[in-house]
């Protein structure tokens, strides 16, 4: 069930508060908490993900670029270029070393390191329900091959899995700040330059609408449906092999 994730960009960066007086209000636009075992434990992996992130530093390499629904947006791979950073406190390291900024800059780096937050958190958000779905595909397997509704079991997973396609595209919206962010600390501080990847023609081309849809070639398309449907299928396999396996009543 693994290969249902290649639908959801999965990601590990988030931020976190806390208040001990009193609980706050919930969110209506907060994602549904998950259901299944494997959603839960995906949920845990990335809760401390972004604790621990959320106070390291943001690696900036000549690869820039986002993924997202297997197609990348910017980013060019470039290895002779150092390793940069940014702090949570809004320096620049190249190569370990601090780049000398002004005030303006630093705010400049944190608008930036803020905004590849948000891509990243809107992507974690798609990921945690790709998890959900697999472990939601698991446990309901057996019960269609039970009531012989293995078509309409399918179906209903391929329909799950065309919302999470939907879900993965809407972080092309928070590219457009990116590239502002991005754009105007690269005219600023000359040494982040190199690292600037991303182009207004990435954001267009991730936001584009295709018959209503994701732009996607009908090559990724078939892709990700073929993977949703082998996904189910091998749950369904597994099911069915549980079911009938003798059960060893050994003491």
């Amino acid at each position: 069930m693994n290969r249902l994730h290649a639908i959801a960009f999965l990601a590990t960066l988030s931020l976190c508060a806390c208040h001990k007086a009193s609980a706050p209000a919930a969110d209506p636009n907060a994602p549904a908490a998950p259901q299944t075992a494997i959603g839960k434990i995906a949920a845990k992996g990335i809760a401390e993900a972004r604790k621990e992130l959320q106070t390291k530093n943001l690696t900036l390499n000549g690869d820039g670029g986002i993924n997202i629904n297997g197609r990348r947006y910017g980013g060019r791979n470039d290895p002779s270029l150092p390793k940069a950073e940014i702090t949570p406190q809004g320096d620049l390291l190249i190569d370990g070393k601090a780049v000398a900024i002004t005030p303006e800059q630093r705010k400049q780096l944190l608008d930036y390191r803020s905004n590849l937050l948000g891509v990243a958190e809107a992507g974690m958000t798609v990921g945690l329900k790709g998890a959900d779905l697999a472990g939601k595909a698991l446990t309901e397997s057996l019960g269609s091959i039970l009531s012989g509704d293995t078509d309409e079991f399918e179906k209903k997973m391929e329909a799950e899995g065309k919302k999470l396609e939907a879900d993965a595209m809407q972080i092309c919206a928070h590219l457009g700040p990116m590239l502002v962010a991005q754009d105007k600390l690269a005219a600023s501080l000359p040494e982040f330059k190199p690292y600037a990847t991303m182009t207004q023609e990435d954001v267009d081309d991730c936001g584009k609408d295709h018959k209503g849809a994701a732009a996607f070639s009908d090559e990724d398309r078939a892709k990700l449906q073929q993977e949703v449907r082998d996904g189910v299928r091998d749950a369904v396999r597994g099911g069915a092999q549980a079911a009938t396996e003798p059960k060893d009543t050994t003491p």
